[in-house]
């Protein structure tokens, strides 16, 4: 049953940041996002040649900028495809503006293959100041954060309040007592940058919505900091939308 919910999820999401029914229609899609999102994108030459140490030492004591909000494309999925089961918490004008935010999908700075490079990982950035760049996706921003730091060899110390989430992402994802952080955010992206801020206020004046969430390190551990408590983050991160396809067999959820 659980393996039918999810390809009939599937059918109807299109991977291009939103689906194409119940009213929502999809994104478009820029740059890398056509590419595989399970990769680190940077603004140099070698880095599938470089050892460990040389990763580190390249991308070690670098902020880490969020572009969009966390699990966003989840929810407005949610918001669409189970507006019948969220309709008996929530009113309809939360419903309609947890849609409407459909808008505020793609929040990704453009960028293009270097002409001059053999290594599929390096690109030139629309924006000064971002040296990586990594596409969430399934699994959310736990997910991402985790193989980004893989892919670049660091570890990672982030600030759990400062990552960017809507309050009707948070909302929906308590109904369906699943992680928000966990929750599909395609549509977002991960920057590496020496100075975030900056960065910041130059992708402010492009439209795009972003936040200094937190910093790489020269060690291994990759952790989420919120007040007191420091958790470790995973390898494998259940991507949310699918624990709720396995939950689809209960009518409550209908």
């Amino acid at each position: 049953m659980a393996d039918r919910a999810t390809e009939d999820r599937d059918s109807k999401y299109n991977g291009q940041g939103a689906f194409t029914d119940a009213g929502c229609s999809s994104a478009i899609e820029k740059g890398l996002t056509e590419k595989n999102s399970h990769a680190l994108f940077v603004n140099f030459d070698g880095l599938n040649k470089m050892s460990e140490k040389e990763k580190r030492k390249k991308l070690g004591d670098m902020d880490i900028v969020m572009t969009g909000f966390a699990g966003l494309n989840g929810s407005v999925f949610l918001a669409c495809e189970k507006q019948k089961a969220l309709s008996r918490r929530y009113p309809g004008s939360f419903l309609e503006e947890a849609k409407k935010q459909e808008r505020l999908l793609w929040q990704i700075p453009e960028a293009a293959p270097a002409g001059k490079s053999d290594d599929c990982s390096t690109y030139s950035f629309s924006e000064k100041g971002i040296s990586g760049m990594y596409l969430l996706s399934k699994g959310g921003v736990f997910a991402g954060l985790w193989d980004m730091g893989r892919l670049a060899g660091v570890g990672l110390k982030v600030y759990g309040k400062k990552i960017p989430i809507k309050q009707e992402t948070i909302e929906i994802c308590n109904f369906f007592d699943v992680n928000p952080y966990q929750m599909n955010s395609e549509g977002c992206a991960l920057l590496l940058s020496e100075n975030g801020y900056r960065l910041k206020e130059r992708l402010f004046e492009r439209g795009i919505f972003s936040e200094v969430i937190g910093f790489t390190t020269q060690d291994n551990d990759r952790i989420v900091i919120n007040g007191e408590e420091r958790r470790f983050l995973q390898k494998h991160c259940e991507e949310a939308l699918g624990l709720i396809a396995e939950a689809d067999a209960s009518p409550y959820y209908k």
